[in-house]
């Protein structure tokens, strides 16, 4: 696989005088598995920072304990328990549904507290909604709870919030729709020129790739693992969500 529609597309970002960005997250870390070491493994081979999006309230210790020397995979906060409470009929949500403001922020500030503890100053400022919803009440509330950064999937929704900003996810690895199955090379390509190109028309903004090491299949992985490979090859760096953020000093909370 060449990616050379890519190649192109990045070769008209240098014509316009910038650099692409391509930075990742993944989501839904919980406990130390095969897949997360799989993960780590590709990272370390690509030298790509991962923000690695963890669930707060069944997070493990143990976790922790594993990514304490992993320095390329920077934790952050996946809502508080990933428990839909959408009503019927609705898209799933867990940070909005019909429970309080108050509720769900309480939740929220439970979570960070307990990921503080098991992971100390690494804690990103970063908060990853569950299936990347949230109530627009309550976002301007983010702050006052902690949080730096939103980061969600596709267009802004952070609009004039002092003391908030957004990083969020353009690309999915994932075709969720089609049967939970990974993308082929050819068809991330597509979606990531499309995405690049704008990201080049709005000024050069970084673009985000979006994975979830729990629920890979053999294609997934590869088409990751191609992708990855391709970019070090070309000596195209992955940024880092907290550089691109400066979020993550806990004595900024």
């Amino acid at each position: 696989m060449t990616f050379s529609k890519l190649a192109d597309e990045f070769a008209r970002w240098v014509d316009a005088g910038l650099s692409p960005r391509l930075w990742l997250r993944d989501d839904d870390a919980i406990a130390p598995t095969p897949a997360l070491e799989r993960l780590i493994v590709l990272s370390a081979h690509c030298q790509a920072p991962i923000l690695l999006a963890i669930i707060a309230q069944p997070a493990q210790a143990a976790l922790a304990e594993r990514l304490a020397d992993v320095a390329l995979l920077t934790p952050c906060q996946h809502g508080y328990a990933h428990r839909n409470h959408a009503g019927a009929g609705e898209r799933a949500v867990e940070l909005g549904g019909a429970r309080s403001l108050e509720v769900i922020g309480h939740e929220l500030a439970a979570g960070r507290q307990r990921l503080i503890a098991l992971f100390g100053d690494r804690l990103s400022r970063i908060l990853v909604p569950p299936w990347n919803r949230i109530d627009a009440n309550l976002v301007g509330r983010l702050p006052a709870l902690g949080f730096g950064t939103l980061s969600t999937f596709g267009p802004p929704r952070v609009d004039g919030i002092v003391g908030l900003g957004e990083l969020n996810c353009h690309v999915d690895l994932i075709d969720w729709r089609g049967g939970r199955v990974g993308k082929s090379p050819e068809r991330l390509e597509g979606e990531l020129v499309s995405a690049f190109a704008l990201a080049r028309e709005e000024g050069g903004r970084a673009v985000g790739f979006l994975t979830h090491h729990l629920a890979h299949d053999a294609q997934a992985w590869a088409s990751f693992d191609t992708l990855c490979h391709w970019l070090a090859g070309r000596g195209i760096s992955f940024a880092d969500a907290v550089t691109l953020t400066g979020d993550h000093a806990l004595s900024r909370s």
